[in-house]
């Protein structure tokens, strides 16, 4: 019998001491009744929210028509049944993860329509049906990440035109459906890292047109191609960094405005198309460090006008010729970049820093200041002297006939290798030097510092020169009156005439 609606309504009066009496009664009965309903025993309540967590419980706590928020993390969750949540129509957010939940039929959230975020990362989820979502209109976050799920149906996510954040890291996807993000309109981030991704297809993420962040790194993906994610026209960041990537291409024209940063590092890239960055053009963050490159086409380097972070250290950098574009630009960048970038080949320059390969070697020096020669010549080594190269043109002999000798007018050409060698001598001499003057220096600097800061260790040093000074002089005058006191024997020596 409810007292407060009897207290109310009945013809009692409220100054009348039995109705106010009623009233009273009926107030605590139903606050009595929601706190025991709302709060089930063993879990901490703050209101309407619920935190059943590290419990070991098998299933969802009953009673719960009033709470608007549920946590069961740390549980031991094992499915999700139908209709197993409809008694919690008021909830907002629902936590379910780090359960051993393995099967979620499709009407498990029925009636949750006011639901904004579900939490069901950190389970054994194989498989979700097709309609699992479709009860949840108000969802904006759903994070499924630390799953075993292989496939996604192809309307999985239909009717979510609310959700803003998806999670799917870490689980054992394949393939992305075509389409299958077509209702999610509103969404800003999309997270399929670290699965088995191979391929992905030109339509798999239509709809998305506020995707600003999406992330594709630890895969198996071949190719980097920028057609994939056609009509994006919000997208900021993309992450693709530790696949297994060979080459870098766009097959379509369009243009990412807002495209700021793109990390496709770790990958095997060996070839980049030289008009694929001219579709961002105000991209500001690069990252091309560990792949297999072994020069960048003046191209690229033209399209790079908005950068202001590049890496590109880890790469198989040829320095020779090829590499003068990319060190001229390197040389006038003024943004963030790898403090060095070694050369792979040739043998040579192998280990060296690439700057400083080819300001050593003048691999990028003006090509017509070479020596160059027309015609047919022979070359051999002149004997003992391995730089030189003796060339003899064929000059054939107006007079030549049988028996005739050819004649030939011959010339040397020193190469530039001893000049190198002693260039680099006459550096490491002048460093060495340097160096003995900088120890010198810095010797002299901390004397003075002692004599300036600790005067009277300076001054016992000094006395304690000064009294060695004289024990020795002593020791050599005490020496000098023994040897001139010490008496001389004489042997007389007659000579026998």
């Amino acid at each position: 019998m409810d007292f407060l609606l009897i207290g109310l309504y009945l013809k009692w009066p409220l100054k009348k001491p039995p109705g106010l009496i009623l009233c009273l009664l009926g107030f605590f009965l139903k606050m009595f009744s929601f706190a025991e309903a709302v709060c089930p025993r063993l879990c901490h309540c703050d209101s309407k929210l619920l935190y059943c967590e590290g419990l070991n419980l098998t299933d969802i706590p009953h009673n719960l028509s009033s709470a608007m928020g549920l946590s069961m993390r740390e549980n031991n969750l094992t499915e999700l049944r139908e209709g197993q949540l409809a008694g919690l129509p008021q909830l907002t957010w629902l936590y379910l993860d780090h359960n051993n939940i393995d099967i979620v039929e499709e009407g498990a959230f029925n009636r949750l329509r006011r639901v904004k975020e579900l939490d069901l990362s950190s389970n054994r989820i194989e498989s979700l049906p097709n309609g699992t979502f479709r009860p949840l209109s108000n969802l904006r976050i759903l994070d499924l990440s630390y799953n075993r799920l292989q496939a996604l149906e192809a309307d999985l996510f239909h009717g979510l035109r609310k959700l803003t954040n998806l999670h799917l890291r870490y689980n054992a996807l394949r393939f992305v459906p075509v389409r299958i993000f077509q209702d999610c309109r509103s969404m800003l981030f999309l997270d399929l890292g670290y699965n088995q991704l191979q391929s992905l297809a030109r339509n798999s993420f239509a709809g998305l047109f506020k995707l600003t962040e999406l992330h594709l790194e630890h895969n198996e993906l071949v190719k980097v191609n920028l057609a994939h994610f056609p009509r994006l026209i919000a997208l900021r960041t993309l992450y693709m960094h530790n696949n297994r990537a060979t080459i870098v291409v766009n097959t379509l024209e369009w243009t990412w405005q807002y495209l700021e940063k793109i990390d496709v590092s770790a990958n095997e890239i060996e070839h980049i198309e030289p008009h694929v960055f001219e579709s961002a053009p105000n991209l500001k963050v690069l990252m091309l460090d560990s792949n297999r490159l072994t020069y960048v086409d003046q191209q690229i380097l033209d399209s790079w006008s908005c950068l202001e972070t590049i890496t590109l250290a880890g790469n198989d950098w040829e320095c020779s010729r090829n590499v003068c574009a990319l060190a001229t630009w390197l040389t006038a960048f003024r943004g963030q970049r790898d403090s060095s970038l070694q050369c792979s080949s040739p043998d040579t320059a192998q280990g060296e820093d690439m700057l400083d390969a080819v300001y050593a070697f003048q691999l990028c020096e003006d090509p017509s200041n070479e020596v160059t020669t027309a015609g047919l010549y022979d070359s051999t080594k002149e004997p003992g002297n391995g730089n030189s190269v003796f060339l003899s043109p064929f000059t054939p002999n107006p007079n030549e006939g049988e028996g005739s000798e050819t004649v030939t007018s011959s010339f040397t050409v020193t190469l530039g290798h001893d000049d190198l060698d002693r260039t680099l001598q006459i550096q490491k001499v002048v460093t060495g030097t340097m160096a003995l003057i900088f120890s010198f220096l810095i010797i002299v600097l901390m004397l003075y510092v002692a004599w300036k800061c600790f005067p009277a260790g300076i001054r016992h040093l000094r006395q304690c020169f000064s009294s060695q000074h004289r024990k020795q002089k002593q020791k050599q005058n005490m020496q000098k009156m023994a040897a001139i006191s010490t008496p001389e024997y004489y042997v007389d020596y007659k000579p026998n005439h």
